[in-house]
């Protein structure tokens, strides 16, 4: 069985969720005015939320080119379990089923971008101090 290479699971995971950060965020901050007849939420507070999104994907390239990649995974994966908490407490503002399920399915998906590198982490080698 082969071993995972931590660090590439790790750069991946991290690309990857940045280009899913802007998706996402650009998606949020254009649809706002829909989203907040849907969720209980003000649409300037969804809109802005969209575009604080989108400043974190940049936010996670910049970590993933000048930090340690134990630190940059570290960090977006305690952000991304407690956005995937968020998410998953604005869908209870939801009001049709189908809203909630949609909410809930980002909230998922947040979450496994942590389990991802939180995979990573456990993949890296440990630092040996001899």
């Amino acid at each position: 069985m082969r071993r995972i290479d931590g660090r590439a699971l790790g750069t991946w995971s991290l690309r990857l969720d940045a280009i899913y950060c802007v998706l996402l965020g650009s998606g949020v901050a254009l649809t706002a005015a829909p989203i907040a007849a849907v969720i209980a939420v003000p649409q300037a507070l969804i809109a802005s939320a969209g575009v604080v999104v989108m400043l974190w994907a940049g936010l996670v390239l910049w970590m993933l080119v000048k930090l340690r990649i134990r630190t940059a995974l570290q960090t977006v994966m305690g952000v991304n379990v407690l956005a995937a908490l968020l998410v998953a407490i604005c869908a209870i503002a939801a009001g049709t089923l189908l809203a909630v399920v949609a909410v809930l399915a980002i909230a998922v998906d947040i979450a496994l971008f942590a389990v991802s590198q939180a995979l990573a982490l456990r993949a890296l080698p440990t630092a040996h101090m001899t």
